[in-house]
């Protein structure tokens, strides 16, 4: 007997998932080459949470489409070996984009003599302890700077079985009771994934961060019951804008230090990333909340399959990866050299054009490869519905018409 309603309607997709993935895409990007005068611009300067958060969540909100709905309306192993397929996706682009940017520092180091830049984004290490360090890239304990955010997800999809099996067993509400108590027993204990051969833990603790895909599971799943997340309400989107300009103020103003002055532990008041925070938590869901309920005037509530952002979102992955690349081929490239506001603005506008670019020709090959994949599957077809004792005749006759 299932706890969980599991009819869902047939949702027209919703391209606003994929456009604020391609606002998170950017941000990513923007933020991964630290030191540019553009990164005063990303979101993180205006709130507690900042793109990471957004991606985990609609990461959540696609895979109760992709996953949820298989899993729940009857297919549950075929939905678990889908997400662990796409696990294994996710860590083999991992390891190759780890292996990718350390031969581009290596090269950077031995071509042009900057050895320096060895120490950078975590590469240490390799140096001193190369056998330690290649088991633990290969084990996902030694995760190089600005190279954690895969790891996590992979981490979430193979933790998706077992959410969704929760969801069936005790309903949308009490999945989510359950998850806040892991969050909060994870994030009270400080019990993390450890790494090696350094000490300490992920960046991004997935017991912690399985709460904001659960968020976004949740949003994703009422969706498909036609429902939303939180209905609309004057007062709780008044309360949300009003904690998003606190927010704004409180970063704006640097009032970091009033955290040591409340009694509680850092959990509910500090601003940690790794076991994602009370105010983290907060500030994402009155920004989804906010965007989700804008005004149906709002070019928010009106964004369609050809904004480019949109384009960006479709095609996440690889996005990411190739923006990963060239944020930190822009960190190897401003490495001891004095930087100008023309040079950055070169480096962040041309990254930003070729992960365009390469949406755009994913979005072309998607459309002109399906010809080919009809014509294929046509003839396949046509060969099943031929009766038997046709084909020795057809076999027979390209060598009946080479006989001279």
């Amino acid at each position: 007997m299932s706890a969980y309603d599991s009819v869902f309607l047939r949702p027209e997709r919703d391209y606003r998932i994929d456009f604020f993935r391609g606002v998170a895409l950017v941000m990513i990007f923007i933020n991964h080459i630290p030191g540019v005068l553009w990164e005063n611009f990303t979101s993180r300067n205006f709130g507690f949470s900042d793109s990471a958060e957004v991606f985990v969540f609609l990461a959540g909100v696609a895979s109760a489409f992709a996953y949820g709905r298989l899993f729940l309306e009857g297919s549950p192993l075929i939905a678990s070996l889908k997400a662990a397929r796409r696990a294994g996706v996710l860590y083999l682009v991992h390891i190759a984009l780890t292996m990718a940017v350390i031969s581009l520092f290596i090269w950077f180091a031995l071509a042009l003599g900057k050895g320096d830049i060895l120490r950078q984004i975590g590469l240490g290490p390799l140096l001193t302890q190369p056998l330690d360090a290649l088991y633990g890239i290969a084990t996902l304990g030694n995760q190089l700077g600005y190279l954690n955010i895969l790891p996590l997800y992979a981490a979430l999809l193979l933790m998706l079985p077992l959410m969704l099996l929760g969801i069936r067993w005790i309903g949308l509400k009490g999945f989510l009771v359950a998850s806040l108590a892991v969050w909060l027993v994870f994030g009270l204990a400080r019990i993390n994934i450890p790494n090696y051969p350094n000490a300490g833990g992920w960046f991004f603790n997935p017991f912690s961060w399985q709460l904001i895909f659960a968020l976004g599971l949740y949003t994703g799943f009422q969706k498909l019951r036609g429902q939303p997340a939180l209905p609309y309400s004057p007062r709780l989107y008044v309360m949300a804008l009003g904690f998003l300009a606190f927010a704004w103020a409180f970063v704006g103003f640097g009032w970091w230090s009033v955290e040591r002055m409340i009694p509680l532990p850092s959990l509910f008041v500090g601003f940690d990333k790794t076991y994602a925070s009370i105010p983290r938590l907060l500030h994402l869901v009155a920004l989804v909340y906010v965007f989700a309920h804008a005004p149906k005037m709002s070019p928010f509530s009106r964004v369609g399959a050809a904004n480019p952002l949109t384009m960006l979102g479709r095609h996440s992955l690889p996005v990411f990866a190739v923006g990963t690349f060239l944020s930190l081929l822009a960190q190897a490239l401003r490495f001891g050299n004095e930087t100008t506001l023309a040079y950055d603005t070169a480096l962040v506008t041309g990254g930003l054009a070729i992960q365009f670019a390469l949406a755009r020709y994913l979005d072309w090959w998607h459309v002109a490869s399906k010809p080919q994949k009809a014509v294929r599957a046509s003839n396949a077809a046509s060969r099943e519905e031929q009766p038997r004792d046709a084909q020795p005749a057809q076999a027979m006759a390209p060598a009946a018409r080479r006989t001279p």
